[in-house]
């Protein structure tokens, strides 16, 4: 990385530390992940495993990523704040790498804080049942849950630069992972090479053939690649 990328990427993290709804969007994710855990472990036919409940929470949790990354750019469109980015640093892959770079630092610190909330929410309160706490899934898939999270969250990223505006990446986004996909997926088989349910298999337990969870990985770097490459051509060519 460049020391332009460098000096980016940290007035990046500065601007986003300053924007109220970044560290309210971080904050209500972790708060989202300690209250559906806690619900879903105090289910009476809930799992008995903390890294079980805490995996079903991660299609609720995606949404906050999915909303950082779409901040992270499209508030600078909202405000006009974008013309003083681009003055101040012409080299516009520069700003791109420090947006992605920023995000990432966000997105990696929010999943991680919700996940291990969520783990110890889940912990507590199955601890409160007659039955013991089991944990017979393996911890490795709390890592991908994580990155899963990071990694939806930059399809919102890549279609808030798209669009240049924080509402429609953001009705795109989330209608393309809670709605399309869901209704998709009882339609046709062809659905689980959609971003959400082929990236899932990073975390869910039971792979789905014939993905896997390397070739899941792989179908949503594909889509992160396209809407990303298709952004970054958008950003670099047109008027801010």
């Amino acid at each position: 990385m460049s020391r332009s990328h460098a000096r980016a990427a940290a007035t990046e993290l500065t601007k986003l530390s300053g924007l109220p709804a970044v560290p309210a969007t971080a904050v209500g994710t972790i708060g989202a992940a300690m209250v559906i855990t806690g619900a879903l472990a105090a289910a009476p036919l809930g799992a008995d495993d903390p890294v079980a409940v805490v995996l079903q929470a991660v299609p609720y949790l995606q949404a906050g990523t999915v909303a950082l990354g779409v901040l992270v750019v499209g508030t600078e469109y909202t405000d006009g704040q974008i013309r003083t980015t681009l003055l101040c640093v012409p080299d516009r892959l520069a700003v791109l790498v420090g947006k992605g770079i920023a995000y990432l630092a966000w997105a990696t610190g929010t999943a991680v804080a919700a996940l291990v909330t969520g783990l110890l929410t889940a912990r507590v309160a199955l601890s409160t049942h007659d039955v013991p706490v089991v944990t017979d899934s393996p911890v490795w898939r709390v890592v991908g849950a994580a990155a899963y999270l990071v990694l939806i969250g930059s399809l919102g990223l890549a279609l808030a630069t798209l669009t240049r505006a924080v509402v429609p990446a953001l009705v795109v986004t989330l209608s393309l992972i809670l709605v399309v996909s869901p209704v998709l997926g009882t339609v046709t088989p062809h659905a689980r090479y959609l971003p959400d349910r082929a990236g899932a298999l990073l975390y869910l337990p039971d792979p789905a053939p014939p993905l896997t969870p390397v070739s899941g990985l792989l179908v949503l770097l594909g889509w992160i690649a396209v809407t990303g490459g298709g952004a970054a051509a958008a950003f670099r060519r047109r008027d801010a």
